[in-house]
């Protein structure tokens, strides 16, 4: 019980929930200032265009309240999207409209990065069999388009995020309201169910047309590993 007492107490000396005795020349100092470094390094590589537009001051007071509520996550690479969360769920950033949409942009692409995956296996697209969204893709409905550096509000701005197995980077793909719905759709129905749910929504009868139009995009989504089959 003792020695829980020493840790949750050095703890709360590190977050800088507790207040450190003669600072100075107390080497407690270093810690809290060697673990506010290494967050604020992550955040600030993570998130490079927040970060700035924060500006030195704001950003640094917000990592300070963030450290201070302990967040929970065993890799440093998670820091940037558990602080994106820190600052929604407490409404840190408000003020700035287009907040949510950026830092998940900028969040994402580390996430990604990341992420552990199996390599996809060659499959051709095929509207008669069960597709998913990969692991190893973000879709997201944004309503600024930030990938663009336009911070406008704009009705709806959906964005697909996806690792790419043979560049080994993190790409992004402006999609349409429709292909959005679409591949939604995807999670609970085949694909020539999906066209007629999502023509139903946007009142379209020619949906013959539309699958042909969708064809090239579904086979590219395939080969990028976007969506696959179950």
């Amino acid at each position: 019980m003792l020695e829980r007492d020493v840790q949750e107490r050095f703890v709360g000396f590190v977050s800088g929930k507790l207040e450190i005795p003669q600072p100075r020349i107390n080497p407690l100092r270093i810690y809290q200032e060697l673990v506010h470094y290494r967050f604020d390094e992550v955040i600030r590589n993570a998130m490079p265009d927040f970060s700035q537009i924060l500006g030195e001051e704001r950003l640094d007071a917000l990592i300070f309240e963030f450290i201070q509520a302990k967040p929970e996550t065993p890799y440093i690479w998670q820091v940037p999207t558990a602080f994106m969360e820190f600052l929604l769920s407490t409404h840190k950033v408000d003020d700035i409209a287009y907040a949510s949409d950026l830092m998940w942009f900028e969040s994402t692409e580390v996430e990604l990065l990341m992420g552990q995956y199996e390599k996809p296996t060659t499959e051709c697209f095929s509207w008669h069999k069960h597709f998913v969204l990969s692991s190893s893709i973000r879709m997201k409905v944004l309503h600024h388009a930030v990938n663009q550096n336009s911070f406008d509000f704009v009705e709806a701005h959906p964005l697909i995020m996806y690792y790419h197995f043979e560049k080994y980077g993190v790409f992004f793909q402006e999609i349409t309201p429709f292909m959005y719905g679409f591949l939604s759709y995807l999670e609970d129905m085949l694909p020539q169910e999906a066209l007629l749910s999502i023509c139903a929504d946007f009142e379209i009868q020619e949906e013959d047309e539309v699958k042909e139009l969708l064809q090239g995009a579904l086979e590219e989504f395939v080969s990028l590993n976007i969506i696959k089959p179950t």
